[in-house]
């Protein structure tokens, strides 16, 4: 239950409102995850007021502003498989209202959206103090994080991108998810999701390891009432192979 509201105008004046330790304060980005909050009473910070909604590009690097929606990312972002996953991630009103922060905070190991940014290696910028911490650090920090307050940027490096999944149905949540991201420097990492409280890393490495091995270990023990460990080792192999000779395709026909 909500018990007190604020909408600050300044970052300083929000922060020192999430910082209280009674009662328990917590920031408003597009309100779904709210909405749905039934524990004990809390008061919500509204961020609307501070412009964290920006994308932008520089120095090779894409900034999103923690508030911006996934339908503003869907339409900033040209690479397809960003479009892809967003829409796997949510149907058109959500993407309209959930933030990437938000969506950050709770999304679980069956988002499309969480395993691409951990595929990635995306930095989450914190305050107050701008601390950085790569979200395949915080993941499993989440639940007892309390080195800073607020999410207000989050970093993704420009690389080649790739995802596949597997779901019951087309507009089901994946059940089997791996996403691969592969940098100039030829550094590859394999995320994979489907089950359990957040995405894991499979591999952060290069395009000789074995990226078979790599995501049958991350699935080893990932079972749960959606499907055994056995089913997701086996289709987690099939679509690192795909995607992985899709990115040695690209690679090639970048070098000509």
């Amino acid at each position: 239950m909500i018990v007190d509201y604020f909408r600050p105008k300044t970052l300083t004046e929000a922060i020192a409102l999430l910082q209280r330790e009674t009662p328990v304060t917590l920031p408003l980005g597009g309100g779904n995850i709210m909405s749905k909050y039934q524990e004990e009473p809390i008061a919500v910070v509204d961020l609307q007021a501070l412009g964290l909604n920006q994308i932008g590009r520089e120095n090779n690097k894409i900034e999103i502003g923690a508030t911006a929606t996934l339908a503003q990312i869907e339409a900033f972002l040209t690479d397809s498989v960003f479009k892809n996953v967003i829409q796997i991630q949510a149907g058109k009103n959500q993407r309209n209202s959930g933030t990437v922060a938000g969506l950050i905070n709770v999304a679980d190991g069956r988002s499309a959206l969480l395993t691409l940014l951990l595929a990635v290696d995306a930095q989450l910028i914190w305050q107050p103090g701008e601390k950085m911490i790569s979200l395949g650090n915080w993941l499993p920090q989440r639940k007892i994080w309390h080195e800073a307050s607020l999410i207000t940027k989050i970093v993704l490096p420009d690389v080649t991108v790739r995802f596949e999944s597997v779901a019951r149905t087309p507009k089901d949540r994946p059940i089997v998810a791996v996403a691969m991201a592969q940098w100039p420097s030829s550094r590859l990492r394999i995320a994979v999701g489907g089950s359990g409280p957040f995405p894991v890393l499979a591999l952060d490495g290069t395009q000789q390891d074995d990226v078979e091995q790599a995501v049958d270990q991350a699935f080893y023990t990932a079972e749960d009432e959606w499907a055994s460990a056995s089913y997701r080792r086996e289709a987690g192999r099939r679509l690192a192979v795909r995607l992985a000779s899709e990115l040695r395709l690209n690679r090639r026909e970048q070098v000509k």
